[in-house]
């Protein structure tokens, strides 16, 4: 393709080898412009639509003056006698992402089958978006019988993105607290910002260990992209409502676990909290959570651990706030 990218889509692994593509077409087609997180998150809702709903097909990128264009078509599902399904699904199924994070959103059929998905992103208004912060403050506590915690809070800033993590080991004490530290020494090394990656790695780390329940989560200007597996707790709170966030049963380490990745829209001013089991759910129900959004968040995270956690259990508490661009 003269002066863009494509990139055939027919397998999940072909996710990866877009993400890779479109990093190295930005650096040369874009390089004064932070897109890259939001560009990857449009253009792999579109690939993964296409596995999905379409069969197979492509993903183009390509700048016109100050639009880039992302691209998808797909051949349509075919049925075992080879006949084009022409009914309105492939892509144009599950793009509320898609639509959030893009100017302009075009989708037509093809009369022989399959859909063209065309989003714009304007560059003259990413120019103005300089920056994300988000603020983070744990807070984290062993049992009240034990000197050794076996919860872990964890963030870093990488490369525009923010990484978190809370894991509650299995057990109490000292074994918990030294598969915890194993856990710690692995996030302070990766340089990894994939998150299906990154859980890959956690898990060969804790092999032959007792495991962890974990969630594990990419922050960014482009929204929140998440793992959550066993009984670590998380909320979204937005304009005085809050919602639950999702996660699957199972152990890492110890059980297979059908890796799922959710994802969210963040808009500005949004709290995220995320808790192990040590801590009482019932806080998030009170009417009045104001003052997770007033009080300075390291003391708000100090406040919930203080007022909340259960004292036969470790107990953790990440909340992240904020996502403004300055």
């Amino acid at each position: 393709m003269s002066g863009g990218l494509k990139v055939d889509i027919e397998m999940e692994a072909d996710l990866f080898i877009l993400e890779h593509k479109i990093n190295k077409y930005l650096q040369k087609s874009c390089p004064d412009m932070p897109l890259a997180p939001l560009v990857t998150l449009v253009a792999r809702e579109l690939a993964t639509n296409i596995l999905k709903y379409g069969g197979k097909g492509f993903v183009t990128v390509r700048r016109e003056g100050y639009k880039l264009i992302i691209s998808a078509e797909d051949e349509g599902m075919a049925n075992r006698e080879g006949i084009i399904n022409k009914s309105k699904r492939g892509l144009g199924i599950g793009l509320d992402v898609t639509k959030k994070n893009c100017d302009k959103l075009d989708i037509e059929q093809k009369p022989g089958g399959g859909m063209v998905v065309n989003a714009v992103l304007n560059l003259s208004q990413q120019r103005k978006k300089k920056g994300f912060v988000l603020h983070v403050g744990t807070a984290s506590k062993p049992h009240y019988l034990e000197e050794d915690n076996g919860d872990i809070c964890f963030y870093k800033e990488m490369g525009g993105k923010y990484f978190l993590f809370v894991a509650d080991v299995l057990g109490h004490g000292k074994k918990a607290g030294a598969v915890a530290k194993e856990i710690e020494l692995y996030l302070k090394n990766f340089n990894e910002i994939h998150i299906e990656k990154i859980y890959a790695g956690l898990e060969k780390t804790l092999q032959a260990t007792r495991g962890c329940a974990a969630f594990l989560a990419t922050v960014s200007q482009s929204g929140l992209e998440y793992v959550n597996v066993g009984n670590i707790k998380g909320w979204l709170i937005n304009s005085g409502s809050v919602r639950k966030l999702n996660g699957v049963n199972g152990v890492v380490g110890r059980t297979p676990v059908r890796l799922k990745i959710f994802k969210e829209i963040l808009p500005p001013g949004f709290v995220l909290i995320v808790c192990t089991d040590g801590i009482k759910k019932r806080f998030i129900q009170a009417a009045d959570v104001k003052w997770l959004k007033t009080m300075k968040i390291e003391e708000a995270a100090e406040k919930i651990l203080q007022e909340f956690a259960i004292k036969e259990d470790d107990a953790s508490v990440l909340i992240a706030r904020g996502g403004k661009s300055l």
